[in-house]
Formats: structure tokens, sequence, C-alpha cells
């Protein structure tokens, strides 16, 4: 009995040295810890996320790092990057995120960017983290057909847009190859017939031209199109230019009926 009873008191004396020197030492502690950012808001998101627990042994910070980097990418239109360094070291890579496009979805405006992030332009955060521009594009308009990016996940401030971008992208490329895109004011998206149909908005909503999301037809519609639009401060407000037909172009006041393609 009193040999276990010296075992006993033997380990738990050896226990106790090695809980005493890493409470002293702290050698699992995360030693050197780099933030790369150039905001101290946005630098804050990561600081008051991070857990005790994983400031005291880097073998923790690294097994959360993964759930601190979304956690901070949620909260705030920011990206966050962690890689570790040596043996118990991490560097931190903060950045804003850079909005591409500006979009309505269910009667909000959101930020959105080329890696399909989006957040709303109304909140304070735009203004209170260095680097975020609303960009110098037109407003695209998502109808009722597209869901929000709040809807899937309520609770983030930043979410995920749901409409493929590469899509869009296609979109503005093709736009951008005709002298009057720069005058596109806003672009409303929605569905007819089972596919894209974009509204060109003009002149202060004045003109609008109406086009399916087909891209390889528009070399076909450049040419008369692009005499339509030179003569357009001759045709007065109000005007519809539609192109949905497969075999014209009707331009036509408003007052004449609804905006939708035809298809015809």
């Amino acid at each position: 009995m009193g040999k276990w009873r010296g075992l006993f008191f033997l380990i738990a004396f050896f226990t106790g040295m090695l809980f005493g020197g890493e409470d002293f030492f702290q050698p699992f502690s995360l030693r050197n810890i780099r933030i790369r950012s150039d905001d101290p808001v946005a630098e804050l998101f990561f600081w008051k996320n991070i857990s005790s627990r994983a400031l005291r042994f880097w073998p923790a910070f690294f097994l959360e790092k993964d759930v601190l980097r979304k956690t901070v990418e949620a909260e705030a239109p920011l990206f966050c990057s962690i890689h570790w360094t040596g043996i118990a070291g991490a560097e931190v890579l903060i950045q804003p995120l850079q909005p591409w496009i500006v979009a309505h979805w269910d009667g909000r405006e959101y930020y959105v960017s080329r890696d399909g992030f989006a957040w709303e332009t109304a909140n304070e955060l735009n203004e209170k983290i260095k680097g975020i521009v609303r960009p110098k594009a037109p407003l695209i308009t998502f109808s009722e057909d597209f869901p929000s990016p709040a809807l899937g996940n309520s609770s983030a401030l930043v979410s995920r847009a749901v409409f493929p971008l590469d899509l869009l992208q296609g979109w503005l490329d093709g736009l951008a190859e005709n002298r009057w895109v720069a005058r596109i004011e806003q672009i409303n998206v929605s569905r007819r017939e089972g596919k894209f149909l974009l509204q060109l908005v003009f002149n202060k909503g004045g003109a609008h031209v109406l086009l399916w999301g087909e891209r390889p037809r528009w070399k076909e519609l450049s040419s008369a199109l692009s005499q339509i639009m030179e003569q357009l401060h001759f045709l007065g407000d109000n005007i519809i230019i539609d192109t949905t037909y497969t075999d014209r172009i009707i331009v036509r006041s408003m007052a004449r009926g609804d905006q939708e393609g035809s298809g015809r």
C-alpha cells in the first residue's frame, strides 16, 4: 500500500511541475503572430473573434483557424487568410472586399465582389473600413425570379450571391464592345420564356433596350442597334427598343404596352 502511495505522490509531483512550468514558460503559446492589414478597424475583427485558448495553445489555434477565418468574413466585408509560420507562429492577411458591381435584390442594394460575396451598401462598415469604394458601373436589378443573397444566411453580414457571376461577366464584356455602353445607367435582369431577359436603361429611364441574354446573337444586332442608339436623342423620351423578335427590331413608345420581350 505504501509503495502505491509513494508512486501516486511522485506522479502528482511531476504533473504539478509540468503544469507549473507550462504556466510559467508557456511553451505551447502562440509565439509569433503577424497581422498584415492596412486598417485597424479590419484587424479588430480578428482579435475580437480569436479565443483565449487559441492564443494560449498554438495547436488549438490551428484547429480553430478555419472557423475563425469564416467568422471574420461573415461579420464584415473582409477577406481573411491564415497561414502557419514556423512551429508556433502564424501570418494573417486581412483585406477589404472590393465591390465589383452594385445590385438590387428584393428591394435592397448590395455590393458584390468578383468572388461572389455580397453585402448591403447601406452597412456602416463600408464607411469605416478603408478601401471599400462604390464601383462606376451600371446598377444591376434582379427580378423576383432570383433569390436574394440574404436568404442563404440572414444572420451573416456578408453572404454569397446565388446568380452565376461568370454569366454576368460575359454580359458586361459583351456590352463593353459597344461604344454606347457607357450610357447605360441600369440593367434589369429577369426571366421570360425560360430565358434571361435584359432591360438596358438609358437617359434617366427615358429609353429602354430589351435584349435576350444570349450573347452570341448580340453580334447580329450590334450594327443595327448602334445606328438606332446614335439617333436616340431624336426619338424623344419613353422609348422601348425591342430586339427580342427573331427577324426585326421594334422601336415603340412605352405607353403602347408592356416592356417584356416577345420572343416572336
